[in-house]
């Protein structure tokens, strides 16, 4: 018989935190499910680690990569390849939970079998475990925040509401979703090349053939440590960034759901790290999309610059 849940733990490099997070999964109150353990060519002591779970009975497969993959959507694909459960759980090997995480969630779930889409509050932790951030203040933007409480959404209107502003759905630890919902395309090229905006295509995707449910409860601890892929400091990386974004939402202009506020504010964002002379560049162009021409484009880009130098100018005289 296939177990009621599939929990995939995709690893790299974490082995200060492996042993917390096998813990927390292996000891939950809700016990049907299998164990898919992954390793994407980990140079610390991780293999270790996992080399000492891989004979535990709830532990099903134990991947090891001989090469790095290079995007850890790649490496979901493949442990939900192996998944045998009605739902799937992506345990990132950095994070942890409480031992009730699973038994609220599937019960939560089971109340409606719509429900596509399940997941819990998260609080944000440091490397040490200390709490920095509750993660309600994270969509505070939103008024009212529907985070506050719990909350049973249509999937498009989850998107069209929420998802087309950015990702509400920011930690995979935080979620159970069901395996059958997932077609083959869904991990197309365009989602496993990715390194930052994957998890929000993914997400995207899913709500768009169901519903999204949300336990306000606090189950989930999301780590914030140097080198979590969200962490994106340097010129290049706000550009890889901000170019995922716009194939996320070229694919929800295919759903016809445009979000141009949001779209705008992309735009904005690029152009702070383009100087003049990238007009005349093709890459320039790589984050438009298909319903603005490009004299609207370069129109909007010399607006800004001109109105941001205007700024500068004004507090440099009143410095």
């Amino acid at each position: 018989m296939n177990p009621k849940v599939s929990i995939i733990i995709p690893n790299y490099n974490h082995a200060i935190f492996l042993v917390q997070r096998l813990d927390s999964v292996f000891n939950q109150t809700f016990q049907d499910f299998e164990v898919i353990l992954l390793d994407d060519k980990s140079t610390d002591e991780s293999l270790v680690i996992l080399n000492q779970y891989a004979n535990h009975p709830k532990v099903s497969h134990l991947v090891i990569n001989k090469e790095n993959s290079g995007s850890p959507f790649k490496q979901w694909q493949k442990g939900i390849k192996l998944a045998k459960g009605e739902y799937i759980w992506i345990a990132e090997s950095d994070d942890y939970c409480e031992l009730t995480f699973l038994k609220k969630l599937v019960n939560y779930s089971n109340e409606d079998h719509s429900n596509g889409i399940i997941y819990c509050q998260t609080n944000d932790i440091d490397e040490n475990g200390v709490c920095l951030n509750h993660r309600i203040n994270y969509t505070n933007r939103f008024q009212p925040n529907i985070w506050e409480m719990s909350f049973v959404k249509d999937g498009k209107e989850f998107v069209e509401s929420y998802l087309s502003f950015f990702n509400v759905i920011p930690n995979a630890s935080a979620v159970l979703f069901r395996r059958e919902l997932l077609e083959n395309s869904i991990f197309s090229s365009s989602l496993t090349d990715m390194k930052m905006c994957g998890d929000w295509y993914f997400w995207i995707q899913i709500a768009l053939k169901s519903k999204v449910c949300f336990l306000s409860e606090t189950l989930n601890y999301f780590r914030d440590h140097q080198s979590v892929s969200r962490n994106h400091k340097d010129i290049q990386k706000k550009k890889l960034r901000l170019f995922e974004e716009k194939v996320v939402r070229s694919f929800m202009h295919s759903k016809q759901i445009i979000n141009l506020k949001s779209e705008y504010l992309l735009y904005l964002k690029w152009f702070d790290l383009h100087g003049y002379q990238a007009i005349y560049t093709k890459s320039f162009y790589d984050i438009k999309l298909k319903n603005i021409s490009f004299f609207s484009f370069v129109k909007m880009y010399i607006k800004n610059k001109f109105t941001l130098h205007k700024l500068i100018r004004k507090f440099a005289i009143l410095a």
